[in-house]
């Protein structure tokens, strides 16, 4: 075989193995930074249930666990699916710090007074080119169902820290369930983006 020729085909392959030993790295890389994520925030709920705040200082750390961990930017924008696009720039900021505070709130609601919860990995895949989904069972004692199916869906951009963008509990998706009562709220009021702000700060003075 001409020399020539064994080089070209030396260097094809030392391209290709190098190639597909990245691509690997770099997939491993997100699945395990999911991964880590996930018990990070397990660990932050453990020392936020085993401390003794009031109800309001609970609810102020929550809510920097969610602003810690979740990309509250694509979860506000999926969350009201078309009427994004009508809503004016102040209405969109409005409406992402409200339901950064619903998810807090409910989060606070449900998991703050539950002591012990854990977390057991189960798998973390990759989900096309941005999408890592880790998945596994909460663990929560002394509840009528003491193991919870869950599956945290990540958004995995190259350059960023993953962020959660959508959590589903027993299979149901909290992201797909806020996007149903959103919509609902704005179609009911003749498409005014502005009646669902007003519907969530209506909820969060209850």
């Amino acid at each position: 075989m001409d020399r020539y020729f064994k080089l070209i085909i030396i260097l094809f392959f030392t391209f290709f193995i190098s190639f597909t030993l990245t691509s690997n790295t770099s997939l491993a890389s997100k699945t395990e930074n999911a991964s880590s994520i996930v018990q990070k925030l397990i660990e932050k709920i453990q020392n936020i249930q085993q401390t003794k705040y009031t109800e309001e200082e609970k609810r102020t750390e929550f809510l920097q666990v969610i602003q810690t961990f979740f990309d509250m930017n694509i979860v506000a924008k999926v969350s009201t699916g078309p009427y994004w696009r009508t809503a004016t720039s102040n209405e969109k900021k409005r409406y992402t710090e409200l339901i950064t505070e619903l998810i807090a709130d409910v989060t606070a609601s449900q998991l703050g007074d539950i002591s012990n919860v854990e977390f057991q990995l189960h798998s973390s895949t990759q989900k096309g080119d941005k999408m890592v989904i880790v998945s596994g069972e909460l663990l929560v004692p002394n509840q009528s169902k003491s193991k919870i199916n869950v599956n945290w869906r990540f958004s995995t951009p190259d350059s960023d820290v993953p962020k959660i963008i959508d959590v589903e509990f027993e299979n149901i998706s909290m992201l797909v369930a806020q996007k149903e009562e959103s919509v609902a709220i704005i179609r009911k009021n003749g498409g005014v983006f502005s009646a669902l702000i007003t519907a969530i700060e209506e909820k969060l003075r209850k």
